[in-house]
């Protein structure tokens, strides 16, 4: 059971790490990067909710990618990488 915690809380770790360069991915694509223009006030508020919502994003989308990861690893292989073992 510690080691499904520990492996699971290194998962959330590593997540909530990628989706910071995810997120920056995410603005540039939008082209709300900060080298392109200067910004006013309120921009600058509506591209930071853009940046926190993009982090959500890549967030549930890693965890999502894991989870499919997991799903057809166990139907091809029969090894439960999400099992708990005692």
């Amino acid at each position: 059971m510690k080691k499904v915690l520990a492996r699971e809380f290194l998962w959330f770790i590593g997540a909530l790490v990628l989706s910071i360069p995810l997120a920056f991915l995410f603005l540039w694509m939008l082209g709300l990067t900060t080298e392109t223009t200067i910004y006013t006030r309120d921009e600058e508020v509506f591209a930071t909710k853009l940046f926190f919502l993009g982090y959500i994003l890549s967030f549930i989308g890693i965890y999502v990618t894991r989870i499919v990861y997991a799903s057809i690893k166990l139907v091809l292989t029969g090894e439960d990488d999400l099992a708990i073992e005692e």
